[in-house]
């Protein structure tokens, strides 16, 4: 594709990397992520929390969703994001790590 070019080659590496960086961020990605988070955490919860954790996609701003978390789910929920960000593309993490952030001030802001 490109010859022995240096500029060539860095240039293609940049390219690739905001590629992968936007795709992070696709609505349908993070879906996906939200999704996987929820289930593992209606798995790992007690029993009497399962029906205190669901997710809300908007339908028309695509990247908003709504949480609708018991309280005592809250750490549930931290420790399976913990677990997954890892396994999610590096925007998509950064997207949970902001979303655990969120959460820790709102139980923060809860117990003043």
């Amino acid at each position: 594709m490109y010859g022995n070019d240096p500029m060539d080659l860095a240039t293609d590496k940049i390219v690739t990397g905001i590629k992968e960086l936007k795709e992070g961020l696709d609505p349908e990605i993070i879906a996906y992520w939200y999704k996987r988070v929820e289930d593992r955490a209606i798995e790992t919860v007690p029993f009497h929390l399962k029906d205190k954790i669901h997710f809300e996609q908007n339908r028309l701003l695509w990247m908003k969703f709504k949480l609708h978390i018991s309280k005592r789910a809250v750490p549930y929920i931290m420790q399976v994001i913990e677990d997954y960000i890892p396994l999610m593309p590096y925007t998509t993490g950064l997207y949970f790590r902001k979303i655990q952030h969120i959460l820790t001030e709102e139980m923060d802001n809860e117990m003043r």
